[in-house]
């Protein structure tokens, strides 16, 4: 499966991209087909070249219904 198709699944959850000029953590709102873009904390929008991205991890939140016993 591509990395857009893959990272498409996570659209709307919390991730943090490691890129070559750094790490980035945010909700990822939308994947185009050579960016990714992240709004951060303060609700500024990050766009990420898919060339840069070295890594994409979702972020579990801890408090999320799906993660309690």
């Amino acid at each position: 499966m591509a990395f857009r198709d893959q990272a498409k699944k996570l659209e709307g959850e919390k991730v943090k991209v490691d890129t070559v000029n750094g790490t980035f953590v945010g909700k990822l709102v939308d994947v185009k087909n050579s960016t990714l873009i992240l709004r951060d904390n303060e609700g500024k929008r990050v766009v990420i070249r898919d060339s840069k991205i070295i890594a994409l991890v979702e972020l579990k939140d801890p408090h999320h219904k799906d993660n309690l016993l």
